[in-house]
Order: structure tokens, then C-alpha cells, then sequence
């Protein structure tokens, strides 16, 4: 049975792996990420980074072999705050998802500045096709 739940300091060792096996990085404080957890596994994290005027997702993930089962919007659903618009970097596979969730398109200046810059500067951009994504209510 799946269960959402705040990261805890004993899971960061899974948590690590399962970001590492999707091409992301971990970030303090582990209590940011909400959880899906099958059993003892991890099989999917998200966490969003406030800011003055929006939140970012960074990350979401889902184990490959969890997907297309609704793990993704059910984090998205628990972390996403009410009347505040969300932007997220969508790398080119995941843009379909998150259109389906209600993100559009939108410009570079939408995303804080760091993560603009850190996509700009990455050595697999064109391999990711980062594109730039909103959530408003």
C-alpha cells in the first residue's frame, strides 16, 4: 500500500539512490522531501523551495518502475501550496506529465535565478531539453 510521509534522517541513504538513479541531486533539510513509500522502499519524493513570489518543485521523482500510476500527481497534490503559482524546469520526457497536471509553458524569468543559471550552464542541456514550467490555481 502506498503512503505519503515526511522524509526522516533514517531514509536519506534511499532517498539519495533513488534522486542518484534518476539524474538528481540531494539537498538539506531532508524534512523538505514528502515521500511515497511501497513497504520499505522509496518509490517516489518531492520537494519545493519557497520564494518571495512562487515555489519551485525541485524535485519530483518517481521510481521508473512506479510510474504512469499516479504517484507523481499525489505528490504533487500534497506539497503544491494554495495561491501561491509553482515553476518547475521540466526535463523534455517529464513536460507531457506535467502539462497533464495543468503547468504551461512559460519564460526563463519566471524560474529563480540560480536554477535558470545552473540549467544555462549545464553540460546535458541539450540532452534534457530543460523547458520552463508554471502552475498557478
Amino acid at each position: 500500500m502506498l503512503q505519503l510521509d515526511k522524509a526522516r534522517a533514517e531514509d536519506r541513504r534511499k532517498l539519495e539512490a533513488l534522486l542518484w538513479e534518476n539524474g538528481m541531486g540531494y539537498a538539506d533539510p531532508i524534512e523538505d522531501f514528502m515521500l511515497a513509500r511501497q513497504g520499505d522502499d522509496i518509490v517516489g519524493c518531492g520537494r519545493i523551495e519557497d520564494y518571495p513570489d512562487v515555489v519551485m518543485v525541485r524535485p519530483l521523482v518517481v521510481a521508473e518502475s512506479f510510474r504512469r500510476r499516479g504517484i507523481g500527481r499525489l505528490l504533487l497534490e500534497r506539497i503544491l501550496p494554495a495561491g501561491k503559482p509553482a515553476v518547475i524546469v521540466a526535463r523534455g520526457e517529464s513536460v507531457s506529465f506535467y502539462s497533464a497536471f495543468g503547468f504551461t509553458f512559460a519564460d526563463w524569468q519566471t524560474i529563480p535565478i540560480h536554477q535558470a543559471h545552473e540549467c544555462t550552464t549545464c553540460p546535458d542541456r541539450a540532452e534534457c531539453c530543460p523547458q520552463p514550467m508554471v502552475y498557478s490555481l
